[in-house]
Order: C-alpha cells, then sequence, then structure tokens
C-alpha cells in the first residue's frame, strides 16, 4: 500500500486540472467604477489556473496510512525524484535542490507526519478538517520557509521573495485547502473501508 501512495504522488504531479480562478488587475481595485464601466466582458477578468493536486494526494495518504508510513511513501516519491527518476513535474535529479519550488515537495514530509499525527487516535470530523487545514498550512510554510532561504543565499531581493511566494502559494493554498479537506475525509473513508492497520 505505501508503494501505491507514492505512485499517486506520481500521478498527482502529471495531473493538471485547470481552474478559472478571478484575477482583477490593479486599475480594478484602485477605480473599481471606471473599470467595471468599462469592462467588455466577464472572460476579462478570469484567468486560468493549472492546478497541480500533490498536496491534497499528499494528505489522503497522511490519513490512509497514518504517520509512520505515510512518511515512507513520500520518503519513496521523493527519493526515487532525487535519484533521477521522472517523477517530478521537471523530472528528476539532485539539481532539484536548486529549484525554488522544491520546498514545497520536502515540506510533504512535515505535512504528511503533521497530518497523520493529527488524525492518529481522533477521527471526528472536526478534527480531519483541522488536520487537512493544518496540514497544507505545514507543507506550504516549508516550502516558503526554503524558498526565502534559498533567495537569501543567492542574494535577491526582498520583492522577489513576495513575487515568488505569490507564484507558488498565492491561490494555490486555497485550492489546496479546499481540496485537501475532501481527499482527508476520503482518506479515512479507505482506511476505515479496507482496515488498513498501521502505526
Amino acid at each position: 500500500m505505501t508503494l501505491f501512495c507514492s505512485f499517486l504522488i506520481v500521478i498527482a504531479t502529471f495531473t493538471p486540472i485547470p481552474l478559472k480562478v478571478l484575477s482583477l488587475p490593479p486599475e480594478a481595485l484602485i477605480n473599481p467604477g471606471s473599470f467595471f464601466a468599462n469592462l467588455n466582458s466577464l472572460e476579462n477578468i478570469w484567468n486560468i489556473l493549472i492546478y497541480i493536486p500533490q498536496m491534497p494526494v499528499v494528505i489522503m495518504i497522511a490519513c490512509m496510512l497514518g504517520p509512520g508510513l505515510g512518511f515512507l511513501s513520500t520518503l519513496i516519491y521523493i527519493s526515487a525524484g532525487l535519484a533521477g527518476l521522472p517523477v517530478f513535474a521537471s523530472g528528476g535529479g539532485i539539481e532539484y535542490f536548486s529549484r525554488l519550488g522544491f520546498g514545497y515537495i520536502l515540506g510533504f514530509f512535515v505535512g504528511v507526519l503533521v497530518t497523520g499525527k493529527m488524525i492518529k487516535n481522533n477521527t471526528s470530523r472536526p478534527n480531519v478538517l483541522k488536520s487537512a487545514i493544518i496540514g497544507i498550512i505545514t507543507i506550504h510554510l516549508v516550502g516558503i520557509v526554503y524558498l526565502a532561504g534559498f533567495l537569501l543565499f543567492t542574494q535577491e531581493s526582498l520583492s522577489s521573495l513576495f513575487t515568488w511566494v505569490w507564484q507558488l502559494s498565492g491561490t494555490q493554498i486555497l485550492y489546496d485547502m479546499l481540496f485537501g479537506i475532501i481527499t482527508a475525509f476520503l482518506g479515512r473513508m479507505i482506511r476505515v473501508g479496507i482496515w488498513i492497520v498501521t502505526d
């Protein structure tokens, strides 16, 4: 089951989901009356976000396998990618450490541990909800800390940090939370349904 869950992360990596998101330009916030009066079509304020559902899958794995086997499943996925297998979005290899978004992948470790431990002995609905949200926030925080450290090391400006954080976490975190909550409940149902004995 652990290896299968590692494969689920690979599947999530290569399953882009196009989502429409509201994208207002700065003019809409500065002078909303004028902006909306001159708006020709609602299509002009929507963008397509290509959503990659890795984080919700990691949350589901934590809820299915618990912290120990969930961590092992994540370790298999990340080790395979760093060993050069093309399981990451842009391939694989040790050079992934130099990618700005790699901290989010490393955050899978912490996210699966936090979520798995929170839900291990308390599978009530409020706790499943809370563990999914905290797990997603944890993954994003690890990603942001890694990103900040990387940009500090390469002597980038503080403004570039905010730009990268917005690009990598921005609206993404909202979808991660929404889908993470759904997959957390799904993971608990699967665990109960097939009576996996873990941790």
